[in-house]
Order: C-alpha cells, then structure tokens, then sequence
C-alpha cells in the first residue's frame, strides 16, 4: 500500500496536517504544516533523504501553527503504539501482534492496519469519518482503560493522546545504527471502522460517550448524519438476500416462532424509518395468529426514539439467532442495513443565504439546481453518488459535504471557456468562483483552484469526475454566456451594471464573473465600512464655499450617466493650482470612493499612455481618475485629451503576430485630472490654438480654503477616512438609474436644457455641457437617495459661473488669421527671400532678361516664401506651410481658405527666384497682398 494512500485514509479530510522531523545526530528538529497529504508526502520524503526521523500528527489542526491538543480540530483514527525489544514491554513484534491479536478477539474488535516503526509496531483503526476531539477523547481514553484492564502492554501515553505524532511509512528509523525501514505489515487496505460501531465494543454504557454535535465544529460529520434516512424498504430487500437482519428474518418467515420482544423490536425499527407507517406495521403484524389491531396500535404508539432495539438488545433477547446474523458486530442496530442519503426536495433545493463576497447582497435566496445523474443533493446540502454493483445493490458515496455545483458556462474571448461555480459554505455563505476547464480537466490544478476558493478535499478525482459531469450537461442545455470585459453598463437599455465581481440588476445584486481584462481590479471594488459612514464622511465637503469640491465628487456619480449622452465618449475636468495641499486630490479621492478603493482607482500621470487608454476601456462607465498631470509633456497632454473622446484605444498589433489586439466597446465617461498648471497652457506651449482640447476639457483654479493646522487636521482625517470607507454609494445610485430609467433621461435633458441656456453654450461646447450636465444630474439623485446633503442650488450656480469662465478664457485664446501667419513668417523669417519686385526693371540689350537686384535678404535654408519689399506682397510655398501646420494642429485647408477670403490671398504660379541668379521654372504658391500701413507688412519689412 503507498503512503499518500494510508494518510488520506487515516487523515480527516479538512484542517492543516503537521509533520515533524528529528535529526538527533544534527540536534535539529522540523515541524511544519500543509494544506493537503500530498504536500505531507512530498515532505516527508525529503526529511527522510536528509537523515530525518519523520512523523506525522494523527489529528488536523484548525490553525497552521501549534500541536498542541487545544489547536485539534478533528482524527480519523484510533491508535496504539507497541514498544518491541528486550528491555521493552514486547519482547519481539511477533509476540506484540500475538497479544494484540487475542485483545482484539477479547473485543471483538475489527483487524487493525500495522505498521512496523522500525522497531515496534504502530496500530491503527481507522474510521469511515472524522470525528471531532470532543467526541474521540471518551472513547480514546476507554481504549486506554481497556488496554490496562486487560494487561495489554501499549503505551499508555499514546493512546488518548490527540496531539500525538506517530511515525511515516516509508520512511527510516535513524535511531539504530543501521536505519531500520518503516513500512507497512501486510497489504491490505485499512478497514474502516464505523464510530459507533467502535465505541459500543468498546463498552460505551461505561463511559460518557458524548452525543455527536452538530454545532459545525464537525462539518464533514453534520452532514453525513443530517442527510441520513433510514429505509424499511431497503432493510427487507438486504434480509431477503440475507444479508440483513438475522432478528427480522425469522420475524418475518416465522411469525409466530418469535416473542414478543422481538416483534416490537421489529416494530420499533420500521417506525423509525422515513417509509414506516402504520399501515405497514399492520401489514408484518398481520401473518401472527394472535394478530390484534388494537394491540399492534397500542405498541405503535407508545414506541419512541428511547424505545428503538439496538443490536446489542436484540442480541439480549434472543441471542441464538444473533450469532447467526451476517452483521453480527457491523452495526449499532438493524436500522444501518437500511441506511441511505435522503435526497433533497424541490422546496429543500431553494435557500436563503448570505452572498459571502456581495456585501451589497446581504441574503438571497438560492434556487439549488437538480445535480446531473448519478449525483444527488442531500436534504441538508452535500454532494453524493448513487450507483448500483453488479448484483442490484446501491452504493452511495459522499463527493463533498457543503453544496457545490456549477452556476453557468461562460466564454473569456481571451482565456477561452470557464465555469463559474457556486459553493455553500455553513458558516460563511456562499461564495461564486470562476474555475477555468484548463483547471477542471487536471488534478493538481483542480486542487489549487478549489483549495484557494476554501474546498478541501483529500480525493480530488471524485471531485473532477463531478465537476466534469457537471459541464458536460451544461454543454448540451445551455449557451456559454459572455465574461464581461469591461466595467458599467452591460447594455443600451440599462439592465444590468457591472462593478468588479457584483452584477448589479434591478432587484438584486448577483455574482459577476471575472475576465482576464478585469480581474485584476476587482479588490478595488470591495466595500469598505459602510453606508452610514461613508454619508458622515462625505458630509465633510458640505459647507458653503465648497462647491468645487462638490462637483468634482459628483463627478463620479455623472460618469455612468455618459451612456445615455449620444455621439460623446467622454468629457473631462482639470483642477489645477500652483499650492500643492489645497485638496485636489482628495476631491478625487471623494470621487472614487462612490465606486471602490480611492487608492486603486486613482492613476498617476507615470502611468503610460497605453495605461490610461486601457484603464479607461475597462472602466467603460465608471470616472476616469488622474492624479498630477503637471510633468506631462505638452504633446502627451494634446494626445490624451483628444482621445478622451474617441471612447477607443488605439488599435495595436499582438506582439509576435500581424493580428490587432482585442478591443472592448467604447467607453463613456467622465474623467477627473490634477495638477499644478493648466493643461490647456501647457499644450499652448507648444501648439498655436489648443482650441479643439481647450473645448473638450473644462478647467478650474483652485483656490485655498483651509488655514491653520486644525484645518489642516481635519483635512487629514478626512482623506484617511476615505481610504477605510467606500464602495456602498455606487450601487445604490445604479439601481435607483435602472428602476427609474426613463425619468433620470428626463431629467438629464431638463438640465441640459437650463445649463446651455444659462451659460449660454453652444454646440461648440457640446463638452462642457454635457460634463456639467451629468454631474449636476447625479448630484440630484444622489441627495435625493439621501447619500450626500449638499446644497444644489448653490451647487448649480457655481457650475454656471464655471462654465461662463472657461467661456471667457477660450474666446481670450481665440486667435485671428493674420497672427496665424505672423506666426509662421517669424518662425521662419531666416528662409525667407526678401527682395524687390523686378516687374518694371526690365531693360532689351538685344536679348529680353531679367534685371539683377541685390536681395535684401536670402534664405539661409530650404526657401518656404518670398516676400516683394516694395509691393508688399508675399508669396507662400504650400509644402513647407502644409507641414507647419501639421506640427501646430491647424487645419491647413481651412487656413488656406481663410487666407484667401480673409486676406484676399490667391493661389498662382510664381518664379520664386525671380529677379536673382537662379532662373527657377515657376512654382505654386500662396499670394497675399497687403495693404499699406498694415501692422503686418511693417513687422515683416522691419525685421
């Protein structure tokens, strides 16, 4: 027999196994814990190579940390330790084995499993289930007490000992000189012996054996005995084989040969039975001559539970016919012939329960599907095999005794196909789970995946066989589902909202299962605190003068409104101020934590732009939040603002590969910056008319509200507030959206309606509008759910005075045609040629040509213009003015335009080189002509 074998016959199913280890030589010793007999296994074959002594302990611990008996959880074994030697109480195994032969025939005890320690011998019964420490300690020191009485030699400080180590089959004993193997004797595998069984040969009227809990301290027992029925049904079919009851035989083939004791022992087993009845007590009744109705009710009623014949008092009765009983010493009574799992019913396979990982779903109720055949589900959870042997009997095996079963298929575009698997947990609820079929189709997977989402199970093959039966039906009834990819809403018409690994729908919050693009951010959506705190916390910002604060905290309830705005993905807020530690941040912060943790929704402006693109993908709905923007350069800003409102991510290549990389859908949002300056400044730096960005990103200044350390103080415990305390707000705000959808539409277009009329925006800045818009939207609902208390009026009229300000800036950045140009001919005066017109220089030598004029100055590069000093007129070269404004973001079609019908320009061909030594063939180019006294044509001349 191998090791991992015994151990997981030996050990209970659930709990931390401890090895120890002893190298006297090295003076070294090891103890460590594992979470499963393959990790104790692999362990012990390691100490062993390196010289160790190697035990393990019989128990499973509740903590991985101590061996001592206040730390057992639960064994699976009785146990005796037999020391052979000269000097020792055996003076050789065999004689060892010889005395424990006749104890246990004294006994009537079940064979033992041995084990040769190397120079004793270990003795094991194992049990068909673990039990807990309260339960094995009477009978364990009952053992003891009869190993003395007996004069059987065991050590005596073994036996009851829970916390005791006793040593690892194939393994070594260093003690001798020469190692002494430590292995099995014989081959046989362990026969499990039933607990009752056990402690009633042991003579269980003697000591206090306790009644068995069901307090959870034993979960693999509760439900073993909480889903036990006992059927009549089953218990004649086994005695009319005869492999029943010997009592219940003869009762029946020979009712009148049989006493009464006997009958009513018969009768005490059928009405403890989930079939008997009355009626059928009549029935077996019926073939007694001296058959009565009234005496057989009369027995019916006035027997009880304290009333039902055990083996033993079956025995007392009539033993003659018990010594010929095939059971004899099997079972504790009768009614175990008859024992089976009672299947759950449909009304059973409905249950509430709290939702371990919704704390925004408290309880649901859980309707419990039909487990595939051959599976059942016991009355009381629990998931079972039922199968039939080749001569009709039927055998039931437990798989695992919490509900766990498989919810639904769904298909990762990325990761390919998963499950999503639903586990009870007693105590701690149900908890959902994504198990990948790469993981359901290997055993060590399996375990790791189980065993991280708290299944622990000693015979994961029963468990794959299971799960696997599981997919293989749900492949033929179902269509795989869509992970989601993205965060927010899951379609146009609002039905569902997805927030890290909650689903929230109109009435219920349910389990949402992760993809590879968002699982990596569902801890930031775990809640924190709760409600009550985060309105108190909030709270903070209301006070008059706050208001900006205010907004951008709305900001985050506005963002998942974006999905009902059309042909705009996103807008954008910018606060900025030289100060640091004037509160932009943790206006972000206040923001975020509607949603989830502050300190993960939050990015930084180190982040890469590919990072901020994909974040915003991802989050699809829910506010984009960028802490200090103020090392970004000019052309990152530009690039970011503008893609803001694509709503996509660039399209790039799989690395490796010529296929684009997976994009989601198109987000809608809105996006939260800071920093120390204005973006739209900084993109100036380098871009003539950041309009386009300018009406895309709202800004605001902020100003210092706080002086004083006290303020200071409170400010502090304000941001450390929201970093313990968020994520219950968001949830809310979203279901109130799905119940009242067509009103919250309303009351967008309604306030659009007043902000654009108020401010006086217009489709130019659609952006703006929308941004105030949203925000102020959401700042309604959420004080209408009474999750903040700010003053909306208040907070309206500050919106307003906003937008009218960055209305002023944009028409003060507005810039004309002719400083466009200005523009272009200083940062490229040095090639320009400057010289005199040669229309009226010509002179005839006999040949027609050109007078010579000395320019006034030449290109010192590629030549872009040529400007006529004395007619004022300038020519422009389209290529080098194409790519000029390229650079500077300036449409150059539309500057052309406007150069002609602003400026009178016109498009023609010109010598450019014209009145010098070159003689150039005529080229297209640009012409303006200015005006005298033009401020223009002077800066020109002058220079």
């Amino acid at each position: 027999m191998e090791t991992a074998i015994f151990l997981k016959e030996a050990l209970p199913e659930s709990g931390s196994y401890c090895v120890f280890a002893s190298n006297t030589s090295a003076d070294k010793r090891s103890q460590q814990f594992f979470d499963s007999v393959d990790d104790v296994v692999d362990a012990a074959q390691d100490l062993d190579t390196k010289g160790y002594d190697v035990y393990f302990a019989l128990a499973s611990f509740k903590e991985a940390k101590s061996r001592k008996v206040d730390n057992v959880q639960h064994l699976k074994s009785f146990f005796l330790d037999l020391d052979c030697g000269p000097s020792k109480d055996f003076v050789s195994q065999t004689e060892a084995i010889a005395q424990l032969k006749m104890f246990c025939k004294q006994l009537q005890l079940p064979r033992p499993l041995l084990i040769n320690s190397g120079r004793g011998i270990h003795v094991y019964w194992v049990l068909s289930e673990a039990v807990p420490l309260d339960d094995w300690l009477p009978v364990a020191l009952r053992l003891k007490q009869l190993c003395a009485e007996n004069n059987f030699l065991a050590d005596p400080a073994v036996t009851a000992d829970a916390a005791r180590v006793l040593r690892i089959p194939r393994t070594h004993n260093y003690k001798p000189e020469i190692p002494a193997e430590v292995d099995f004797v014989g081959t046989h595998l362990p026969t499990l012996v039933d607990f009752d069984l056990f402690s009633r040969l042991l003579g269980n009227d003697l000591i206090p054996v306790p009644t068995r809990r069901f307090d959870g301290a034993n979960a693999v027992m509760n439900a073993a005995l909480s889903n036990r029925e006992y059927r009549f049904k089953d218990i004649l079919l086994k005695t009319s084989k005869g492999e029943g009851c010997a009592q219940i035989q003869k009762a029946l083939t020979n009712p009148n040969g049989v006493s009464e004791p006997i009958w009513r022992g018969m009768l005490s087993v059928l009405k403890a039975c989930s079939d008997g009845s009355r009626e059928k007590a009549h029935k077996i009744s019926k073939g007694y001559d001296g058959y009565d109705p009234e005496e057989t009710d009369s027995k019916w009623d006035n027997l009880t539970s304290d009333k039902r014949y055990t083996c033993v008092k079956f025995e007392e009765t009539e033993p003659e016919t018990c010594l010929q009983c095939p059971n004899r010493g099997k079972y504790r009574s009768p009614l175990h012939i008859g024992k089976r799992v009672r299947e759950a019913t449909e009304e059973e396979n409905t249950v509430e329960a709290p939702a371990l990982d919704l704390p925004n779903a408290p309880v649901n109720t859980y309707v419990i599907p039909k487990y595939p055949f051959p599976y059942i589900r016991g009355t009381n959870g629990g998931v079972y095999i039922r199968s039939q042997d080749s001569e009709g009997n039927e055998n039931e095996e437990r798989i695992y005794h919490n509900d766990i079963y498989i919810v639904k298929r769904i298909v990762d575009l990325e990761l390919g196909e998963s499950v999503v698997v639903r586990l009870h947990l007693p105590r701690d609820g149900v908890r959902e789970f994504t198990l990948p079929l790469t993981a359901v189709t290997s055993k060590e997977e399996l375990r790791k995946n189980m065993s991280m989402h708290g299944v622990a199970v000693s015979r994961v093959e029963k468990l794959m066989e299971y799960i696997t039966t599981w997919v293989n039906e749900l492949q033929e009834k179902e269509v795989a589902e869509k992970a989601y990819r993205q965060f927010g809403w899951i379609d146009d018409e609002a039905t569902g909202f997805v927030l890290g690994n909650q689903m929230i729908l109109k009435d219920e919050v349910v389990f949402n299962p992760p993809s590879k693009a968002t699982v990596g951010m569902f801890p930031a959506f775990e809640p924190q605190g709760t409600l009550d705190e985060w309105r108190e916390v909030i709270n903070f910002y209301n006070k008059p003068g706050f208001e900006l604060h205010q907004y951008a905290t709305c900001t985050g309830f506005g963002s998942v409104l974006m999905q009902f705005i059309d042909d705009i993905a996103c807008s954008a807020l910018h606060l900025y101020s030289k100060e640091s530690g004037l509160g932009k941040t943790t206006a972000m912060k206040a923001s975020a934590s509607i949603w989830g943790d502050p300190a993960e929704l939050v990015i930084n402006e180190q982040d890469t732009h590919n990072t901020k693109m994909n974040r915003s993908e991802v989050l699809h709905n829910l506010p984009l939040l960028i802490d200090e923007l103020t090392n970004a350069k000019s052309e990152a800003l530009s690039t970011l603002a503008l893609q803001f409102t694509t709503g996509k991510q660039r399209g790039r290549l799989i690395s490796g590969g010529n296929a684009e990389r997976l994009r989601g859908e198109s987000w809608s949002l809105l996006a939260l910056t800071t920093g120390n300056t204005s973006i739209i400044e900084r993109i100036r730096m380098k871009k003539d008319n950041p309009n386009a960005e300018a009406q895309r990103i709202l800004e605001v200044r902020v100003e210092k509200m706080f002086t004083g350390s006290s303020s200071k103080e409170e400010t502090d415990d304000f941001s450390r507030a929201l970093g313990k305390c968020y994520g219950h707000a968001g949830p809310i705000f979203v279901q109130y959206v799905i119940n009242n959808l067509d009103e919250v539409k309303r009351l967008i277009r309604e306030i659009q309606i007043r902000v654009d009329k108020k401010a006086r925006l217009s489709s130019e800045n659609r952006f703006w509008s929308v941004h105030a818009t949203l925000t102020l939207a959401g700042a309604i609902i959420a004080k209408q759910l009474g999750l903040i208390r700010f003053d909306i009026p208040a907070l309206t009229d500050w919106t307003i005075s906003m937008l009218l300000e960055n209305k002023a800036k944009a028409h003060d950045m507005a810039v004309s045609i002719e400083q466009t140009l200005n523009e272009y001919v200083n940062e490229h005066i040095d090639n320009i040629l400057r010289i005199k017109s040669t229309s009226d220089l010509r002179k005839v030598d006999g040949t027609t040509m050109e007078s010579i004029i000395l320019p006034e100055a030449v290109p010192r590069n590629k030549l872009v213009a040529r400007y006529e000093t004395d007619i004022k007129k300038l020519y422009l070269v389209p290529k080098p003015l194409r790519l000029w404004c390229g650079e500077q973001q300036i449409n150059y079609g539309a500057f052309v335009n406007d150069l002609v019908e602003k400026l009178g320009g016109k498009r023609m061909k010109m010598r450019l080189s014209k009145g010098t030594q070159l003689n150039m063939p005529p080229t297209d180019v640009i012409a303006v002509q200015f005006s005298e006294g033009d401020d223009e044509e002077e800066s020109i001349e002058n220079v």
